[in-house]
């Protein structure tokens, strides 16, 4: 089985904490991103930048749709390069 990543992030309007796994960790074009998901729904799944590091790192919602695409294409060609193997 394999273990999943998972990290407890706070909604900034609810103040409500969500747990969510990370699926993917990216760095394109020098900037870092995340892939997440929340662990009770299997087919939603969110990016991130990631601002900062380690115990200090925030995560910013990808809403640009441009940044969010080049993010799922890097996304798409990894998982089809995992699928080959």
């Amino acid at each position: 089985m394999e273990e999943m990543n998972i990290i407890t992030l706070t909604d900034s309007e609810t103040m409500e904490k969500v747990e969510l796994e990370i699926v993917e960790d990216l760095t394109i074009d020098g900037e870092h991103y995340v892939i997440l998901a929340p662990l009770d729904e299997e087919e939603e799944a969110y990016v991130y930048k990631v601002i900062g590091e380690g115990a200090t790192a925030s995560y910013e919602m990808v809403e640009d749709e441009a940044e969010f695409d080049k993010v799922v294409a890097e996304y798409d060609k990894i998982f089809e390069e995992e699928m080959r193997k």
